[in-house]
C-alpha cells in the first residue's frame, strides 16, 4: 500500500474535471478562492454501530432516515445509513472557541450518543471527524481546460439537499458540452458556458440553503 500510495502516474488528457471534494487538490493547485461567509456551524461527524436500534424503532413503528434528539444532555442529528445493519453517522454541534479541544473527544461523543440513544443500546463508535457548515461558491467554476463540479465547485447547509442536486446538474450541463465538442459537433467556446450557467445557479442555491437553514 506505501509503494502505491508513492507512485506518480501521469495522464494527458484534453480536459480536466475536478471532481474532488470540498478539500478540493485540483482547485488549490488553479489558485481559486472560495466565496462565501464564515463557517455557519461546526459539527463532529461520528461514525457508530448499533445493531439493536433496528429492533427497538420497528416495533415502535419509527422507521426513519433523519432522526432529531434534544434533550439535557445532548443535541444530535442522527441519520441512518443502514436500519438493518445498525450503521449510523450521528452530527454532533461543536462551538470552537467556545468550547475546549477536548470538549467532543471519544469519549464525550460516546457519552453523548449514550444519551440520545439510551444506556441500555450497545453500540460501537467507528470514527469521528469534524467539518464546517459552510456556503461558499469557488470564484470561477472553470480555469482554461479545467473544470470544478461538485463540492470541489460549491458547499452549502445540508438543509435542502441542494449540495448532492447541484453536483448532478453540474455535470449534466458540462459531460453534454464536453461530448460535443470531443465529437467535434461544438467549437471549444461553448464550454465557456459552463461557468457562465453553472456558477449563478450555485450562488443562489447557496443563498437558498442559508435560508432554509435559519
Amino acid at each position: 500500500q506505501a509503494e502505491a500510495a508513492a507512485e506518480v502516474v501521469h495522464v494527458e488528457a484534453k480536459d480536466v474535471l475536478g471532481c474532488d471534494g470540498a478539500h478540493s487538490s485540483v482547485r488549490r493547485w488553479l489558485g481559486l478562492p472560495m466565496q462565501g461567509p464564515p463557517p455557519l456551524q461546526h459539527f463532529k461527524s461520528v461514525h457508530f454501530t448499533a445493531p439493536e436500534l433496528w429492533p427497538r424503532l420497528r416495533d415502535a413503528n419509527q422507521a426513519a432516515m433523519l432522526y432529531f434528539t434534544f434533550n439535557s444532555d445532548a443535541v444530535a442529528v442522527f441519520v441512518a445509513h443502514n436500519l438493518q445493519q445498525g450503521e449510523w453517522v450521528a452530527q454532533l454541534p461543536f462551538f470552537p472557541g467556545i468550547e475546549g479541544d477536548d470538549a467532543l473527544d471519544e469519549r464525550a461523543c460516546a457519552a453523548a450518543i449514550r444519551a440520545c440513544i439510551g444506556g441500555e443500546v450497545d453500540f460501537s463508535l467507528k470514527s469521528a471527524t469534524s467539518w464546517a457548515m459552510r456556503a461558499v461558491v469557488a470564484q470561477r467554476l472553470s480555469a482554461g481546460r479545467v473544470h470544478l463540479m461538485g463540492d470541489a465547485a460549491h458547499q452549502f447547509p445540508p438543509a435542502g439537499a441542494f449540495g448532492a442536486n447541484t453536483g448532478l446538474q453540474d455535470a449534466h450541463n458540462l459531460c453534454w458540452k464536453l461530448g460535443a465538442v470531443h465529437h467535434r459537433h461544438a467549437g471549444r467556446a461553448l464550454l465557456r458556458s459552463y461557468d457562465a450557467e453553472r456558477r449563478p445557479v450555485a450562488v443562489a442555491n447557496a443563498e437558498l440553503s442559508v435560508h432554509n437553514y435559519h
